[in-house]
């Protein structure tokens, strides 16, 4: 079982770091917020295949630092997990394991994935631009360069452990009220993204995408803080 993070010296350490991780994983949320503002319309959320390639191939030096910090989150995430773990391990033992080796599979996955389309995606829009009618049609079926391509990973296994975590930390008190319910609130949104994916509509996903921008960056900055705090408290 988990230990309490109140009782020995080294989740002391532990909630030290997941602290530090959590505020550059915030600090990175603000940045790729703010390139994110500044994409082409054409290089956005829920933007076609056929109008996304093109505008790649023309130049994807602003998307590409997008996801390098998207990527970096990922792997800043998986320091982030075993502090909120120890936090409220003691609520729901089980459940908080099983949970916290879910949202490591999604963070690792998110960084992978992100590295993994900076590689695949100019390549595919170049040859989509190169290429004749019949070469663009099986481009447009194929073009996708995510490992997650309905983020079931990188958005609902974090945001069942955020979920989770956020109302134990409630219950516990572990967690100030309003970082818990702007936990529950974080959750929730990443637990929609499937469904706006799955369901194809622009609209949703560029709803969630503008409340995340807000909500993400407060959410890692405030739990960050709150847990380095709390480490030099044990």
């Amino acid at each position: 079982m988990i230990d309490s993070p109140l009782h020995t010296r080294e989740p002391a350490s532990t909630l030290r770091v997941g602290g530090a991780c959590a505020i550059a994983a915030g600090v990175l949320m603000a940045t790729a917020a703010i390139t994110y503002l500044l994409l082409p319309g054409s290089q956005r959320a829920a933007v076609g295949g056929a109008e996304l390639l093109p505008s790649v191939a023309a130049g994807h030096a602003l998307l590409t630092a997008e996801f390098w910090q998207l990527a970096l989150v990922g792997i800043v995430g998986l320091g982030l997990v075993p502090a909120l773990s120890r936090l409220v391990a003691d609520g729901a033992p089980g459940l908080v394991r099983w949970f916290a080796n879910i949202a490591f599979v999604g963070y690792a996955v998110t960084a992978v994935s992100y590295f993994f389309t900076m590689g695949r995606l100019p390549t595919v829009a170049k040859a989509y631009v190169a290429g004749d009618e019949p070469t663009r049609a099986a481009l447009l079926a194929l073009w996708r360069s995510s490992l997650d391509l309905q983020a079931y990973w990188q958005f609902a296994a974090v945001g069942l452990f955020v979920l989770l975590v956020s109302g134990l930390a409630l219950r516990l008190e572990r967690l100030p009220a309003g970082l818990g319910v702007v936990g529950i609130a974080f959750g929730v949104l990443n637990l929609l993204v499937p469904f706006g994916i799955g369901m194809w509509n622009p609209s949703f996903i560029s709803v969630l995408v503008g409340i995340s921008i807000v909500i993400a960056p407060v959410w890692y900055v405030w739990v960050g803080t709150v847990l380095w705090r709390r480490a030099d408290r044990t």
